[in-house]
């Protein structure tokens, strides 16, 4: 896959272009861009949870580079590819609608993007922005990826997103208030942060 092509899609994505779910829905060969685009983001939000300890919090738990950039994207990675696997099986088994699960994997991955924003968390006074924001933006983003893929009724694909949604997020939001959030994964970690506005 032409790297230029990818950049150009999230470009597009950014300016809130959601004609590119439907082009990557259809290209078999955006399966892998598609994960890479989902696991960058995690690295993306898990570094600037880190730097929110350094520059915001002003002083940086133990071993938080360890927690919050490396174990953090690889855990909220995990945790979103859940969250797709949710949608599918709601989708398919309780709105019998045939989905592609390839081709969820694909305009999924790309909706992942808005969490990459969460990088800009160390930014004073505004940090709330950038850790609220993009969670909100996944959340519609996977509404686009979810019609793309499935073409299933609006009501069905909206279920379907917030039920996945809610899973990813449920998850991190209990992780973070039964474990120090500083020390937690950064997916919940992010959680953490954000119930915390004592900074």
């Amino acid at each position: 896959m032409d790297p230029n092509v990818v950049i150009n899609r999230l470009v597009r994505l950014a300016k809130l272009d959601t004609t590119v779910f439907d082009e990557v829905r259809d290209d078999a060969n955006e399966l892998i861009p598609a994960i890479v685009i989902a696991v960058v983001s995690a690295l993306l939000a898990g570094l600037g949870a880190f730097m929110f300890w350094k520059a915001v919090a002003a002083g940086t738990p133990d071993s938080a580079f360890v927690n919050q950039v490396i174990l953090g994207a690889i855990f909220m990675a995990v945790m979103y590819g859940v969250a797709v696997l949710v949608v599918y099986v709601v989708m398919a088994q309780l709105f019998k609608v045939q989905v592609d699960l390839q081709a969820l994997v694909r305009t999924m991955g790309y909706a992942a993007f808005p969490l990459a924003f969460s990088l800009l968390m160390f930014i004073p006074i505004v940090w709330p922005v950038f850790a609220i924001v993009p969670l909100a933006l996944l959340l519609v983003t996977m509404i686009y990826a979810v019609q793309s893929a499935t073409g299933a009724e609006s009501n069905q694909v909206v279920i379907a997103s917030l039920i996945g949604f809610a899973v990813f997020v449920l998850v991190l939001g209990l992780i973070s208030s039964t474990s120090d959030a500083a020390k937690a994964p950064m997916g919940a970690g992010l959680f953490g942060i954000i119930s915390d506005f004592n900074f």
